[in-house]
């Protein structure tokens, strides 16, 4: 019983540390202590700070995570593997064939997810604005930022949480539950925000985090939230 309460602990720990991320995150945005001026336009040179910010608090939250997992946690950054073994989750009709595995599910739920992102962002932003973008900065800068934004939000939303609870043997649910719950409520304030965009980053917040556990991972995390991010940039960027 010691020994189950001492496992706790890490998972408590990095609770905490990632809790505490959220509102930092909020703070970063409205107040950015990383004053970049690269651009002419003040929406990019704000955005590029927040990215830089974040990219550095990511950075931290992987030291954290060595610290409590060492090695076998840093294993789940590994962008080679794709491929694994569906665990099924029939309530929401994932019902695998004996031949399909994560290099199936993995594309279909791209597709699926960066979809469904498209028409919520059209109506939550874009539904009666202009839809023009310029190669340079708008289409390069979505691209950048998008990879940051992606990289950044699976370190500290998804990768911490898996790490920490697969090198404790506590059950998977447990990492994609606090990765859905934390991920879920940070969004009521984002884009997509509110009630529509609290369910769906919860839900990709616990879906991700299953495709690191079953995957051994970081690639389908960072692609599908890559894409997300392309299509929410694309929309914010848009004059």
């Amino acid at each position: 019983m010691n020994k189950k309460r001492f496992n706790m602990v890490p998972i408590l720990l990095i609770t905490i540390v990632v809790i505490a991320c959220a509102p930092l995150l909020l703070w970063i945005r409205s107040s950015p202590p990383l004053a970049l001026k690269v651009f002419e336009s003040e929406v990019y040179n704000l955005e590029i700070s927040y990215q830089f910010t974040v990219l550095l608090l990511a950075v931290i939250v992987i030291g954290i995570v060595y610290g409590m997992a060492g090695k076998d946690g840093l294993a789940y950054l590994n962008l080679k593997k794709r491929d694994g073994k569906i665990r099924p989750e029939p309530w929401i009709g994932i019902k695998p064939k004996k031949t399909e595995t994560w290099k199936n599910l993995g594309v279909n739920f791209a597709i699926v997810i960066t979809l469904v992102t498209a028409v919520v962002i059209y109506f939550q932003v874009v539904h009666g604005g202009s839809v023009s973008l310029e190669l340079y900065p708008e289409v390069i800068l979505i691209l950048v930022f998008a990879l940051i934004n992606a990289f950044s939000e699976e370190i500290i939303f998804r990768f911490s949480f898996v790490a920490v609870v697969s090198k404790y043997g506590y059950s998977p649910y447990v990492a994609q539950g606090l990765a859905a719950a934390i991920f879920g409520v940070v969004h009521y304030f984002g884009n997509p925000g509110g009630i529509p965009g609290v369910l769906m980053a919860a839900f990709i917040g616990w879906f991700l985090a299953k495709s690191m556990l079953e995957t051994k991972g970081f690639f389908w995390a960072l692609t599908i939230h890559f894409l997300q991010d392309v299509v929410i940039f694309s929309a914010l960027f848009m004059k």
